[in-house]
């Protein structure tokens, strides 16, 4: 028997419960709250859930104690097995982990070897000339190349990466002085330090059509660091990523245009976030407020127009229209320009024509048409975007349809994760499978990105990024609690409430997993950084894997204990939206 709670701990107004993991032959009925004198604190009854899909770990017993709302240190008993200690507190818990994961991108900042050659930076390929780009932060345990969005080739799969950390250290700066707690005032103060860190970083980027260079590519893992940095690109048609030469590079010709991004590869969250720092002063920053507005808007009317000639298809689709919603919103709440209004409403309308019907008050969205949307990072930022256009709308109407839109995509997603046994509360997906809508927990094998696929905590933790702010604003009451509770089975997940135990925060909770690169252990994981997790089994994607020693098969296990910055950035957004 095995008692996995969250390692950190739980907010003492918010939900809270305990899982056992047994044999069949197991058949716990009850548990025991106890406090640090070991004295009974609460009692409460298990709930047997059963099995999940093929994941082979065990029958599950759900235990919950919401109720109890006294702050402390406990442990959770049931019969003679006794869990580790865990806290239950006000404001504590949040601090602790926004401070760790600001701390996380601090160490991560570009320094060193790697600034000086980024200061002279030329071009991957035939394109001619350099730029000046150093700044910005590492993307990866074992990238050290900097990167507005990869996977550019893949259509549908575009990671908001490097400008959207830049976007979260504003948004959570602007989301935790919204709330009154006295207690935050040194912590934003760091949170507009490293924005302004990567806003600078944003504006040295600006490529003279008025978007923005894509990437900072990654040297050879153990390559020497001077003469082997670039401003790069991506193909079109595939990716270079795992091999020497993508597929199709015989086949395309390279033009400026690949060097720079379309809303989806990032130019719509580096808009977003110049908007935003514009609002805002800080000592540290290196370049003048209307520098950044300057920046922001020059990008936006250049991608408005020419967004096609950037994305690898020339076509729209669901992923650029969110980000370019998301900055349009910025813009107006900076300039208050009616423009920028307008272009968020007609941003919106495109996203309400992407999602189908699925039964009473449910919407599945889809990034073009017959394709259902999932995502292995910014899963939840639809929904965001469409809460964050609510909120400056003026027209009562169009705010409450927007809010209305949001609800009935999160109840889709809410039914299809509670759709068979999931004790956990893991968020699961549709992905269509030979004409077949499939439902998944964890980002599928086969797709564009192949073989790219890892662990979902940027995922899961935009979703709970997703849900948090919808019960704020949402008046149904019912969704307001199930999307509370999807919130916090998410967090709980990374912070150790999950199968293997494991604490996927570097330095906190148990059971931290480590990276190994060819059997090597050269790149460290940092401590507050955030691992990929844990994903669908090697050759079953009903099973489930975290791979945390080599293995015959496995000599790399990046894809379960590479630490990469979107897991970051999404958990401190999502802790910066918690109310305690």
């Amino acid at each position: 028997m095995k008692i996995l709670v969250n390692h950190l701990g739980y907010s003492v107004s918010g939900y809270k419960k305990v899982l056992i993991a047994c044999e069949k032959v197991e058949t716990p009925s009850h548990f025991t709250l106890v406090d640090e004198n070991d004295k009974v604190a609460f009692m409460g009854d298990l709930r047997h859930i059963g099995a999940v899909a093929r994941w082979e770990t065990g029958e599950y017993y759900l235990g919950e104690f919401s109720d109890f709302a006294t702050e402390g240190k406990y442990r959770i008993r049931v019969g003679h097995v006794v869990s580790e200690s865990f806290a239950i507190d006000s404001f504590l818990l949040t601090m602790r982990m926004i401070n760790a994961t600001a701390y996380y991108f601090k160490a991560q900042r570009s320094s060193g070897e790697w600034l000086h050659e980024d200061r002279n930076l030329p071009f991957k390929g035939g394109r001619e000339g350099t730029v000046d780009a150093h700044g910005g932060w590492y993307d990866a345990t074992g990238d050290y190349g900097i990167h507005f969005s990869h996977l550019s080739h893949s259509t549908y799969y575009n990671p908001q990466q490097m400008p959207f950390s830049a976007y979260a250290f504003f948004r959570t700066y602007e989301n935790l002085g919204s709330n009154g707690n006295e207690f935050y005032t040194m912590i934003r103060r760091r949170l507009l330090d490293e924005g302004f860190w990567g806003a600078d970083f944003l504006v040295r980027m600006q490529a003279p059509s008025g978007t923005f260079f894509r990437s900072i590519n990654r040297s050879g893992a153990l390559d020497a660091v001077q003469g082997t940095r670039f401003i790069g690109f991506e193909y079109h048609g595939s990716s270079s990523q795992f091999s020497e030469e993508a597929a199709t590079a015989k086949d395309e010709t390279v033009t400026d245009e690949f060097y720079e991004t379309s809303f989806r590869s990032g130019g719509g969250s580096a808009i977003a976030a110049l908007a935003i720092a514009s609002r805002h002063y800080y000592p540290s920053r290196e370049y003048r407020q209307e520098d950044y507005i300057r920046c922001a808007a020059k990008a936006w009317f250049h991608l408005i127009k020419n967004n096609e000639k950037y994305t690898n298809d020339g076509k729209w689709n669901l992923v650029d229209e969110y980000c370019a919603l998301l900055a349009a919103i910025e813009l107006y709440k900076t300039t208050e320009e009616y423009t920028f209004l307008g272009s968020a409403r007609e941003m919106a309308q495109r996203m309400y024509a992407r999602t189908v019907p699925v039964g009473e008050g449910l919407r599945r969205l889809e990034v073009v048409e017959g394709e259902p949307y999932f995502h292995a990072s910014d899963e939840g930022l639809p929904v965001i975007a469409l809460l964050h256009y609510a909120e400056i709308e003026p027209d009562q109407e169009r705010r409450s349809e927007a809010v209305g839109y949001a609800e009935e995509i999160m109840r889709w997603k809410i039914e299809i994760t509670d759709s068979l046994p999931n004790p956990f509360g893991y968020p699961r997906f549709e992905q269509e499978v030979n004409g077949t809508m499939v439902a998944k927990f964890f980002f599928p094998h086969e797709t564009t990105v192949s073989p790219w696929w890892q662990g979902d905590n940027a995922r899961i933790a935009s979703l709970a990024s997703a849900a948090k702010e919808l019960s704020e604003v949402s008046q149904d009451d019912k969704l307001v609690q199930r999307c509370q509770k999807l919130a916090q089975d998410t967090l709980d997940w990374i912070m150790g409430l999950n199968p293997f135990d494991s604490c996927m925060i570097e330095g906190y909770g148990r059971n931290n997993i480590q990276y190994f690169f060819k059997k090597r252990y050269d790149f460290m994981n940092c401590p507050g950084g955030i691992v990929n997790g844990i994903t669908s089994g090697l050759h079953d994607e009903e099973g489930i894997a975290y791979v945390s020693t080599p293995t015959d098969e496995v000599d790399d296990n990046w894809r379960w204990a590479e630490q990469w910055i979107p897991h970051v950035s999404w958990f401190l957004y999502a802790m910066g939206l918690r109310q305690e």
